[in-house]
């Protein structure tokens, strides 16, 4: 305890050093005198601090808006980004997955058997199984066995002799379960091998799981719900990858029936469900497509028109291991050309004019059409800069092949001398020109051009573009070998080379967006190189058939500046037409340079009012399994199913 000697220590301000004074000589009105002093002088000094920290904050943000994204960018980010970004998402995916099948309907039992009650259907599961990891096989057979929907039969059909361990396996459980049924093939190969299960199945729906993955419990009552609801032909589900001890990584999420997406790629992988009867009449599995015999299959279902349903759950569990392609897309080095070759025999088939080329990642494909000399596109330009558009002309390649060009250049006039030297930079680039006298209408003036111009195809683009590749435009016209193919979206860059438009998205942000902007790729969704169907594309660079244009009135003037292309998009769709993002049309895009700041107030109210039951709704080429708040692809905070 201090004597009345102690010495009590105080500011005297908030520069004053502390010092000793002896309070045996102070009264109680200098003592409290002292100790609001120092009260005031800690909260000056908490005023100071809190001002600097506001400050530096306001400081930051400002610096994160200018250079934030470049420096977030640079090739150093990157790697470390790919470093330890799927480290990241691998336990973001394993925490949000165990909340997802916490909201599995299907989870309990007593629900998957009123499916059942209600005459649900008998679902036969074919296994081709050769030298299997006999552990991993136990996983996939007790991955069937407990399935909450137990109306299932399970076809096991060994391709050769299998080792004396699987056979005292295999041998007791047909016994011990009279829904399973071991079969025998002559090491005739994979599709041979499905091909004996698909004969002999009792199932009116038959589904295919591969030795080493498998399913989770509610798999076939999803599906068993699906047929009873939907009566399709083809049914797949969103999976994910597991590593050799099971333990979850990241998934693959899928859209809903994309046909352009099916022509870049196997996108349906596991679990395919097909009804029996059509694929016995296509005659199942071809032997010359071994590798990818289950593309072929597909691409042949899908020859006449399909009923095609998504379950965007994960349903299915692909084991990574050294021999399988989950893991190293080259184990298989037969199957990257055995569907190149599937692909081009479906277009011989269907009579669509294009060659196959070999895609930009592990087993995906592009389509090379050569345009007939008959072919022509009209490329409309409204601009007000000169400098951007002399920019944009100068990185235009020359056509090669039959497919003809006209540039229409449309000025928007301003009576200065920036009329003139646009005029002179249309006029050397050869370029015709309208003159456009009002405020600027982006959707007016291209309606006006587009009213003069004959063109089987019409490009309109923005000034602020810069072409990426030589063979920009005839990639850009590729997806319309397909009659149904109405509107096609180039794929945008940013000068850092991050996304700025790869397909618009409905149903996020304020109601459409970009989903992966501002990055270059996402481990939950990895369509964004491939071209693809989607809900609707940019302006900045898009292709519409002449005819459709007409058709649909063309653009919506009261979407001036915001929207219309968007509202374009989805008049199209609602005619009966695709809108397709083509991947590899690359160009640059300075983001708006040539736009008005802002959106009206009355252009997004007339879009909502419009559109917006389809804006409220999981947009049909995305995944419900994706958050809808931001452009960033993200996983959802709950799962919408």
């Amino acid at each position: 305890m201090r004597t009345p000697e102690a010495e009590v220590k105080f500011r005297r301000s908030c520069d004053a050093p502390w010092t000793a004074v002896n309070s045996t000589g102070l009264s109680a009105d200098s003592v409290l005198l002292y100790a609001l002093q120092s009260v005031d002088w800690r909260l000056e000094r908490l005023e100071i601090s809190f001002l600097r920290l506001v400050r530096l904050w306001t400081w930051a943000t400002r610096l994160y808006r200018r250079f934030g994204h470049m420096l977030l960018r640079t090739p150093v980010a990157r790697i470390c980004h790919k470093l330890m970004g799927h480290l990241a998402a691998d336990e973001k995916y394993r925490r949000w997955f165990l909340q997802h099948q916490a909201t599995d309907p299907y989870s309990d039992s007593g629900i998957a058997e009123a499916i059942v009650r209600s005459q649900g259907p008998l679902v036969s599961l074919i296994m081709p199984v050769y030298q299997p990891n006999l552990e991993w096989l136990m996983a996939a057979v007790k991955s069937v066995r407990t399935q909450t929907y137990d109306d299932w039969q399970l076809l096991i059909v060994l391709d050769g002799g299998p080792s004396r361990e699987v056979l005292n396996y295999l041998q007791p459980l047909a016994s011990e379960d009279p829904r399973i049924q071991c079969l025998f093939s002559d090491r005739g190969g994979i599709s041979s091998t499905l091909n004996l299960g698909l004969s002999v199945c009792s199932g009116g729906y038959a589904a295919f799981i591969d030795q080493d993955d498998t399913l989770e419990p509610t798999a076939l009552a999803h599906v068993a719900a699906a047929i009873t609801h939907d009566e399709p032909d083809i049914i797949y589900t969103d999976e994910d990858y597991v590593d050799e001890r099971g333990a979850a990584h990241l998934p693959l999420f899928k859209p809903a029936w994309s046909p352009a997406l099916l022509f870049s790629c196997m996108y349906f992988g596991h679990l395919i469900v097909v009804n029996t009867e059509r694929a016995r009449k296509i005659g199942g599995f071809r032997t010359a497509y071994d590798g990818a015999q289950d593309y072929d299959f597909v691409l042949r279902l899908t020859d006449e028109d399909a009923r095609v349903v998504h379950i965007p759950r994960v349903l299915y569990h692909w084991r990574r291991h050294p021999g399988s392609t989950a893991a190293n897309p080259g184990a298989k080095s037969y199957s990257h050309p055995a569907g190149r070759n599937a692909l081009q025999d479906t277009l011989d088939r269907r009579g669509l004019n294009a060659v196959v080329c070999d895609g930009p990642c592990s087993n995906s494909y592009r389509l090379s059409h050569e345009l007939s000399a008959e072919d022509s596109a009209a490329i409309i330009v409204p601009t007000r800069n000169s400098k951007l558009l002399s920019r944009l002309l100068d990185s235009m390649p020359e056509v090669k092949g039959g497919l003809r060009r006209e540039v229409h250049v449309i000025l928007h006039c301003q009576g200065t001398s920036e009329d003139e030297r646009i005029a002179a930079v249309a006029r050397r680039f050869g370029a015709r020109i309208t003159e456009y006298r009002g405020p600027f209408n982006f959707a007016l003036m291209n309606n006006l051009a587009a009213a003069r111009l004959s063109n089987p195809y019409l490009v309109l683009m923005n000034d602020d573009v810069v072409i990426g590749s030589d063979h920009w435009l005839e990639d850009l016209c590729a997806p319309f070998i397909r009659p149904e193919v109405g509107v096609v979206g180039a794929r945008l860059l940013y000068p850092d080379g991050t996304i700025e438009h790869c397909g618009v998205v409905t149903g996020i942000g304020e109601g459409v967006g970009h989903s992966g902007r501002f990055e270059v790729g996402s481990p939950f969704w990895p369509w964004l190189e491939l071209t693809r169907n989607v809900s609707a594309v940019t302006g900045a660079c898009m292709a519409i058939r002449r005819t459709v244009f007409e058709r649909i009135g063309g653009f919506d003037t009261r979407f001036f500046n915001n929207y219309n292309d968007v509202d374009l998009c989805l008049r199209a769709q609602s005619a009966g037409f695709e809108v397709v993002l083509s991947a590899g049309s690359n160009l640059r895009h300075d983001g708006g340079r040539t736009r008005e700041a802002g959106t009206a107030l009355r252009e997004r109210i007339d879009f909502w009012t419009q559109w917006g039951t389809v804006l409220a709704e999981v947009d049909y080429f995305y995944s419900p399994n994706l958050s809808r708040r931001l452009e960033t692809i993200d996983l959802s905070a709950l799962s919408l199913q």
